[in-house]
């Protein structure tokens, strides 16, 4: 007889400055395709920092970590630059990255961060969310209630900055 593993003690808190070296280390393995330098993702976490998290594991210390900011629907920013100021009017809420440690992979807790970025975004005033599928991770976003955003244009402007299996995507957080 065989018997399933103890689940981990994982829990997603707030990003301190003091993780993003962790959270640099954790994202070039994670995304050797997407590199984005450590200057980015401090000014998310300088101009935005109730949108950004880290996911705490007790066995491996930091194991997944999110960047999320308010938006516009337009194209969304590139990788590996800085915003240097978030638009005075958003429209959505940019769900820039969100990262699991492979060995923490399926067991829901991306699913656990989601209504927490989307009291972050009402909070904001914000009922749209938006986001980048990449890593043939569609399939996931589509169950957490994204879909594939219909406009064309738009499609073919992220395929051309992230892959050819990029897909923008969008949800209305009345859901939630």
């Amino acid at each position: 007889m065989t018997t399933a593993p103890a689940p981990r003690e994982a829990r997603w808190r707030p990003m301190r400055h003091d993780d993003l070296a962790t959270v640099n280390d954790l994202a070039r393995k994670l995304h050797p395709a997407y590199p984005e330098a450590p200057e980015v993702f401090d000014e998310k976490l300088r101009l935005f920092p109730q949108g950004c998290f880290t996911l705490q594991d007790a066995d491996a210390g930091t194991a997944g970590y999110c960047f999320s900011h308010p938006w516009t629907r337009e194209l969304p920013p590139a990788l590996d630059r800085l915003l240097g100021r978030l638009p005075p009017r958003p429209d959505t809420y940019f769900v820039h990255d969100l990262a699991i440690d492979e060995a923490l992979r399926g067991q829901r807790l991306a699913a656990l961060l989601l209504p927490v970025l989307a009291a972050v975004a009402k909070c904001g005033g914000l009922e749209h969310m938006t986001l980048i599928a990449v890593n043939a991770s569609e399939a996931f976003w589509r169950k957490a209630g994204f879909a594939v955003t219909a406009d064309p244009t738009l499609q073919r402007a992220v395929r051309a900055k992230y892959s050819d299996e990029a897909v923008h995507m969008e949800m209305q957080l009345g859901a939630f």
